[in-house]
């Protein structure tokens, strides 16, 4: 995966958890609940933002 996937890919997968989080909030009561909902989805979220964050980041090699 080059650098441009990888950044796309991490500003979909952002994008997508955010959506995840707000919708959950809205469709759960318990604000314990909802809380603890949000922490895990994050927690889950950071895994891949890390991952394609470090692959964007990576110098690519100069073409020849």
């Amino acid at each position: 995966m080059n650098r441009k996937k990888a950044m796309q890919a991490n500003i979909a997968i952002s994008i997508l958890f955010a959506v995840v989080m707000l919708v959950s909030s809205y469709l759960i009561a318990d604000k314990d609940l909802t809380q603890n909902i949000v922490i895990i989805l994050i927690a889950i979220w950071f895994v891949p933002f890390l991952y394609l964050s470090k692959i964007s980041n990576r110098k690519e090699k100069p073409q020849q």
